[in-house]
């Protein structure tokens, strides 16, 4: 039971990619877009939820984390992205206070690794930028020290101001390596299963604007 945590603990991470991959096609849902600009899209930590879902039997495993904070850069011209968004390993929470201690300590070793990070790279594809429409992108994930490539499909809804993005996604855990929880009749699945939902301030800077270390930072 208490190694059911290690995929709990991965999904959230993975959660994290999530929340980037949606706000990309917002730039382009800015009508016009502002001459030479870039936008920038903030994440609000405060109306961020990531949750995670690990069946198994006799029970199932409910968790979630928190968004430490996100900033993206989207150039509407190309479809590229840069920045980073950051999850708190320390935050993992299943309700459960020795598995959360046995997650964060022996798992993902928050006190070594206590960020875990997803950088977008590129909008692969997106619906027409009104109202609600679909957004498809493509980053990297940094677990642990260990990057992973992962696309990541989700729905963007526009507002005035801001943006509410919403994406659910599989994480093959087993798959990309890590241990199997299962033992002897006590089983877990070899997914997990991610649910994020976030919402976005959008801003513009120059194009030409030196990248600042907030950007930088991998």
């Amino acid at each position: 039971m208490v190694r059911t945590i290690r995929s709990a603990g991965f999904c959230v991470l993975l959660l994290t990619l999530t929340l980037v991959g949606l706000l990309c096609p917002l730039a382009r849902a800015v009508d016009p877009i502002p001459e030479g600009k870039v936008a920038v899209l903030e994440l609000v930590p405060a109306k961020t939820s990531i949750a995670f879902l690990l069946t198994g039997w006799p029970h199932d495993t409910h968790g979630t984390f928190k968004l430490k904070r996100g900033l993206i850069r989207i150039y509407p011209a190309t479809g590229k992205m840069d920045g980073i968004v950051i999850v708190d390993g320390s935050s993992a929470n299943t309700g459960v206070r020795m598995r959360d201690e046995r997650m964060r300590s022996s798992i993902l070793e928050a006190s070594r690794f206590p960020e875990i990070s997803f950088a977008p790279q590129r909008v692969e594809s997106h619906g027409t930028p009104q109202g609600e429409f679909p957004v498809k992108v493509r980053g990297l994930l940094l677990l642990h020290g260990t990057r992973h490539d992962f696309t990541v499909d989700a729905l963007v809804t526009r507002g005035a101001n801001n943006t509410t993005i919403h994406c659910t996604f599989v994480v093959p855990y087993v798959e990309w390596g890590l241990e199997d929880p299962s033992i002897l009749m006590f089983k877990v699945s070899k997914k997990v299963r991610v649910d994020v939902t976030t919402n976005a301030l959008l801003s513009w800077i120059p194009s030409t604007a030196t990248p600042t270390a907030y950007f930088q930072r991998r």
